[in-house]
């Protein structure tokens, strides 16, 4: 197990839900160790677009904002994950939600570094 893989195919796909469980399943058994934040962040971050789609500003702001601190922890490159563009995506979509009305937002996609998978880097 330990592998966000699955997780990212979900979220990509825009399957916010699926890939929250997905991403819970491998954060599950070792809920205190190093990669404890990192599957938490995730699982915030998906929360957070889960809340979007459904129109509900409270629950996406208060999960990006918290997967958001979880992921800072880790460098931009992470277990072969692009984390700083994720993270820069999240910053943006919090900067949006702050206007007034609803902002039409372009979900974020998680993205393979270079640094390859099991890396990290940055």
């Amino acid at each position: 197990m330990d592998d966000p893989t699955r997780g990212i195919q979900l979220f990509n796909s825009g399957h916010f839900w699926e890939a929250h469980e997905a991403w819970e399943l491998e954060w599950t058994p070792d809920r205190k160790g190093p990669e404890a934040g990192f599957y938490k962040g995730l699982i915030q971050v998906a929360a957070g677009c889960l809340h979007y789609t459904r129109r509900n500003r409270r629950g996406a702001v208060n999960k990006w904002r918290s997967g958001a601190g979880y992921l800072r922890a880790y460098p931009a490159t992470h277990r072969g994950l692009a984390l700083g563009p994720l993270l820069a995506a999240v910053e943006a979509m919090l900067e949006a939600m702050q206007g007034e009305g609803w902002p039409e937002l372009e979900l974020p996609r998680i993205s393979r570094s270079a640094a390859g998978p099991g890396q990290s880097g940055g």
